[in-house]
């Protein structure tokens, strides 16, 4: 059976959305989008940054929720900062069919 939520968004879809690209394109998106908080690299604060956000049929990204404990340092508002500018993802699909789904994405902080 296919399961939606309240608000219509799949649990499971055949075909996971993805941001064009792949896994590795995703990554450099946010290497090369990032701004490391001066806060955060003052104090040392490394972290990762669980976000949930919806895709839609279009693969459109919008509604990002933090899911992960506060890290602080302005790091979780960078972290939204990046994910506005995010193009477009290939939405997940149900049978051959765009469906609206959820997806989680870790970004880790690292300091060199």
């Amino acid at each position: 059976a296919l399961i939606t939520d309240k608000e219509g968004f799949y649990k499971n879809t055949e075909i996971r959305p993805s941001f064009s690209g792949g896994e590795k394109s995703l990554e450099n998106f946010f290497e090369k989008n990032i701004e490391y908080p001066s806060e955060a690299t003052d104090n040392g604060v490394e972290g990762t940054v669980n976000m949930n956000f919806a895709v839609d049929e279009k693969g459109k990204v919008y509604a990002p929720k933090i899911t992960s404990d506060n890290i602080g340092y302005g790091i979780e508002k960078e972290s939204l900062r990046v994910f506005a500018k995010m193009p477009t993802w290939t939405p997940g699909k149900i049978k051959g069919k765009n469906v609206k789904t959820r997806y989680t994405l870790p970004i880790k902080f690292q300091l060199y």
